[in-house]
């Protein structure tokens, strides 16, 4: 069921919800992530507090559409601990090149095993969750839902998770702007983007220069150097098609569940049997 988060550490922190939650109640928890039934999301002092639209059940006496709040919080680490593990991640480049990637090293836990602590979920001790649901079972569908719709937006946003175990993205950005390595971090993620400049023409504009010695028409023509009397053939691109394999399955514009990549290579096959077809 993880595979419905994109990145690593959306898999873990759904993986932890499966480790103590059925199937079922996962499969119906998912449609209630979504925009049509999410009413107010709000996010707090490392809680999300939601109120969700709920469903007419005659079973447990709900005979109109109910309204439910739901809470999900993750257990949160000391200020000391922050300080210190804020420290280590300032001293190793590596993480600083990936969280300005806007990713999560894979080997971030290292850093946080030292103080006997970890940063993704493990297991249901690591949530805090509640609903007003009639539903007796924790987690029920409507916290499902929340958790998921949590990993989609820390796919997006991996300092979501660091907000979610009680340090605010701001607070990390400052901390470590404090060293030379967290500045450029800093930097990055606080810089305002540059203005857009109208442009006169959709075409470059070709700029005079002076020769720097005159040009006989013969070499104007035929060149310093005589041409080549063979051309070599052409070889096939080492990785077809790069350009699109460069951003990866899950490249920021793309907002479904599957691959890009597959989708793009499906939609290539079928164009060539099309002019193939034609042809």
């Amino acid at each position: 069921m993880s595979k419905y988060a994109k990145t690593w550490w959306g898999q873990r922190f759904i993986e932890a919800l499966e480790d103590f939650t059925d199937s079922g109640r996962l499969q119906r928890g998912r449609s209630y992530s979504t925009d049509n039934r999410i009413k107010q999301w709000v996010l707090k002092e490392g809680k999300v507090e939601v109120k969700l639209r709920g469903n007419v059940n005659p079973y447990f006496g709900v005979y109109k559409e109910p309204t439910y709040t739901v809470s999900v919080q993750m257990i949160h680490l000391s200020a000391a601990q922050w300080q210190t593990i804020i420290q280590k991640l300032s001293q190793r480049a590596s993480f600083i090149a990936r969280l300005l990637l806007n990713e999560i090293p894979e080997n971030v836990e290292t850093v946080f095993a030292d103080l006997g602590v970890h940063l993704l979920p493990k297991d249901y001790r690591d949530f805090k969750v509640a609903c007003n649901c009639p539903d007796y079972e924790v987690p029920c569908k409507h916290i499902a839902g929340v958790c998921y719709r949590l990993a989609a937006q820390m796919d997006q946003d991996p300092f979501l998770l660091f907000a979610m175990r009680g340090l605010a993205p701001e607070q990390l950005l400052q901390e470590l702007a404090n060293s030379p390595l967290g500045k450029v971090l800093s930097d990055a993620k606080s810089s305002t983007p540059e203005a857009l400049v109208p442009l006169t023409s959709f075409y470059t504009r070709p700029v005079p220069t002076e020769l720097s010695q005159p040009i006989s028409p013969k070499i104007f023509w035929q060149g310093q150097q005589p041409l080549p009397k063979a051309i070599e053939p052409s070889q096939s691109a080492a990785i077809p098609a790069l350009l699109i394999k460069k951003g990866g399955d899950f490249p920021a514009f793309w907002r479904k569940q599957n691959s890009f990549i597959e989708v793009m290579d499906d939609f290539y096959v079928r164009m060539r049997k099309i002019i193939l077809k034609g042809v």
